[in-house]
């Protein structure tokens, strides 16, 4: 019987919310599971935060994601509304966040984004482009 588990995982932050507000939402939920067991009160789980953290880029009201949002549907008529959400994972985006607001967007499924046999459709690439440019051509205040 082995007398320690050590347990990874990761955290996910909604768009907008603070980091500082969702780590403490979770050391709360722990404390409360380890308050409610005769064997965690005595043995309580230990929540460490170390290695690769990212913060959310934005908020979904935020004007950023509203431009993108309009530039995708101008370059896709007919298309579904592009969806917006958090997403389990990170990039170097985090590190301009507290600068600028931030966003991904681009091509593909994420699903299979770094993944054997990755590929994206010509199609989705050329939608991406044409939003992109609309994007650039509106925060220029030419469109």
């Amino acid at each position: 019987m082995p007398d320690l588990l050590v347990a990874e995982g990761r955290l996910g932050v909604a768009l907008g919310e603070p980091e500082a507000d969702a780590r403490a939402e979770l050391e709360a939920a722990v404390a409360e599971l380890c308050a409610a067991d005769p064997f965690l009160r005595d043995h309580p789980i230990v929540v460490q935060w170390w290695g690769g953290q990212f913060a959310p880029g934005t908020s979904d009201d935020d004007e950023l994601v509203e431009r993108v949002r309009r530039a995708h549907t101008r370059a896709t008529p007919g298309a579904r509304p592009q969806e917006v959400y958090g997403a389990p994972y990170g990039s170097d985006l985090r590190l301009l966040a507290p600068y600028l607001p931030v966003l991904q967007y681009g091509p593909g499924d994420t699903r299979t984004a770094h993944a054997p046999d990755e590929s994206v459709a010509v199609a989705d690439l050329h939608a991406t482009t044409r939003a992109l440019a609309l994007l650039y051509l509106d925060h220029c205040g030419i469109v």
